[in-house]
């Protein structure tokens, strides 16, 4: 696939990013996918929910689907109030959709989404009108979503939030990644956050399974993106844990009180704090 294949849809980006799997960009703040089986199809992740993700999921496929959380941030999560079907994310971070968790840091993140260079879809944002998500269904490890001809699996990769999970669709070599493997930092401090340590060990058991997949589908930015993300970021975390990191200062005062700092390797590079290591 190219980057020609792309058409708008309710101002949406949408992109044919592999056979049957559509990108939707949520205006710039991150990446949504839609995935055909024979049978069935697969939302992954739902945004903010700014503009209609409904419409425009069912404009790009005609199939029954159910939604599939890679984790439970805002801008991961947040558009499941307008999906009537099943959707799942790992208990792991239940916590993260609390309505007083969601009440606390929703109108800041939509204030500092609208100021995203980039972000097209300010029309959209609502501060005032916290997003109610009803509590999705369980994500266990190496689950099956059979859609019908494709099967992809739940992999378990806790570290950017306890309970990230990555979909792996080894007959189509892909893997749609969620923030466990994306072109920007990495993310690995304040509460919401798992450690650099178990975000290793998850990456670990990707690159056991890296003879399954060519393709990473990613939750921002780039995409799709190579495997050089997947071993830069495994050498970056070893060398934070191994003390031979020489990390840079980084200001995330406006997502976190927690002082961070930000560690470069090849491609990759890991955002996080003392208290986050280990």
């Amino acid at each position: 696939m190219d980057n020609m294949n792309i058409q708008v849809i309710n101002g949406y980006m949408v992109q044919l990013a592999a056979e049957h799997v559509w990108a939707v960009d949520e205006f710039g703040a991150d990446m949504c996918y839609v995935v055909e089986g024979q049978e069935r199809a697969l939302v992954v992740d739902t945004g903010y929910g700014f503009g209609k993700l409904r419409d425009t999921v069912e404009q790009i496929t005609s199939l029954p689907y159910v939604v599939v959380n890679t984790h439970g941030h805002m801008d991961h999560v947040c558009g499941n109030w307008q999906f009537e079907t099943d959707t799942y994310m790992h208990e792991a971070d239940l916590f993260l959709i609390e309505p007083e968790y969601l009440e606390k840091r929703w109108p800041a993140s939509c204030e500092k989404t609208k100021k995203e260079p980039g972000f097209t879809g300010g029309v959209y944002v609502d501060g005032e009108r916290v997003p109610v998500i009803q509590k999705p269904l369980p994500l266990k490890e190496h689950q099956i979503f059979d859609l019908g001809g494709r099967e992809l699996e739940v992999l378990f990769t806790p570290g950017h939030t306890p309970g990230c999970i990555v979909l792996l669709d080894a007959q189509n070599r892909l893997l749609i990644a969620g923030d466990s493997v994306v072109s920007t930092p990495i993310l690995i401090f304040d509460t919401y956050s798992a450690t650099v340590e178990e975000y290793r060990n998850g990456l670990l058991k990707l690159l056991k399974r890296e003879v399954e997949f060519d393709m990473i589908l990613p939750g921002h930015y780039l995409r799709p993106i190579g495997k050089q993300y997947l071993y830069d970021l495994i050498a970056c975390a070893e060398y934070i844990l191994d003390g031979t990191a020489e990390p840079e200062p980084v200001d995330y005062s406006h997502m976190s009180e927690e002082p961070a700092v930000l560690y470069r390797y090849g491609k990759a590079s890991i955002a996080y704090s003392e208290k986050h290591i280990r």
